[in-house]
């Protein structure tokens, strides 16, 4: 969380608080709220702290995280011929997808929970004209382990302590379609044209090195961050108010195409003649464009 990444900058260049709030020209106050999460420095704000500590707006605002528990669940699915993917992830803290030149299907389940949970996120393959790949959280609803207190693995859990990583192959992969309810998605490193669909529930998106046509729909507002390297994105919503960050000085060609909906522009401003796209679809919804860096 930006909250924490601050707290941890600051402690680790051996500043105050209020020192801190001296270089960027703000009261303690404010830095405090930043650290505890009840505030949030505004665009300039955040440009300066990058500057100060000498980090990249990207990686200031990028909520991915390195998880290192020693519990992973891994399981690998040879693939044979080009296939259509559809996959069902469920309800998790972080799902991280990209491609790789093997053909098979990587899925990694990591988490802090205790081992025995392992049996409730089971993966399973089924083929036929689509590769349908199902992240199940209960393998048996009749069946509840206890975790923590005699509780059974609950959504609550998943969403904090399930993160999923799925390495999908390159030269077999035509389209693929995600669906879940998760905190996170990452999309990242894209060695070709691809197009991939997320339809669900989705607090964050980040996409990065990605090429292709990237389409979000979902019913939650969405925090996207975005280095524009994809050819077209889509951003599908109803009565929803999302924000988009663009880093790396992308030159993106940005139009509203839904009924009702609106674009508004915090310091970016898009260029119509840019080979990128990126579109506003959807009913009643905002999508509020920022520029970062």
């Amino acid at each position: 969380m930006l909250s924490e990444k601050i707290k941890s900058l600051r402690k680790t260049n051996n500043l105050t608080q209020e020192e801190l709030a001296d270089k960027l020209n703000v009261s303690r106050q404010a830095v405090t709220k930043w650290e505890s999460g009840a505030g949030t420095p505004d665009i300039g704000n955040i440009q300066a702290i990058a500057r100060l500590f000498g980090v990249s707006m990207d990686e200031l605002l990028s909520d991915r995280k390195e998880v290192t528990y020693g519990n992973l669940s891994r399981t690998e699915f040879d693939v044979f011929g080009k296939a259509d993917f559809n996959l069902n992830v469920g309800t998790a803290a972080g799902l991280d997808v990209t491609f790789s030149d093997q053909e098979k299907v990587i899925v990694e389940i990591h988490s802090d929970l205790p081992e025995e949970t392992y049996p409730l996120a089971k993966v399973k393959l089924t083929e036929g004209k689509h590769v349908d790949l199902v992240l199940v959280e209960w393998a048996d609803s009749k069946k509840h382990i206890d975790i923590r207190q005699d509780r059974a693995l609950t959504k609550q859990d998943a969403k904090k302590h399930l993160f999923i990583r799925m390495i999908l192959p390159a030269s077999l992969a035509r389209r693929v379609e995600l669906e879940g309810d998760l905190v996170k998605l990452t999309l990242h490193d894209f060695t070709d044209d691809k197009h991939v669909e997320f339809d669900g529930r989705v607090d964050e998106v980040e996409i990065v090195r990605a090429k292709g046509h990237v389409e979000l729909t979902g019913n939650l507002d969405m925090k996207i961050l975005y280095d524009g390297t994809l050819s077209q994105l889509d951003v599908n919503q109803l009565h929803g108010v999302s924000n988009l960050y663009v880093v790396g000085g992308a030159e993106l060609d940005i139009v509203s195409k839904g009924r009702g909906c609106n674009v508004v522009f915090d310091g970016y401003t898009p260029n119509k003649e840019a080979s990128a796209h990126v579109e506003l679809n959807g009913y009643k919804s905002e999508l509020t464009v920022h520029k970062l860096g």
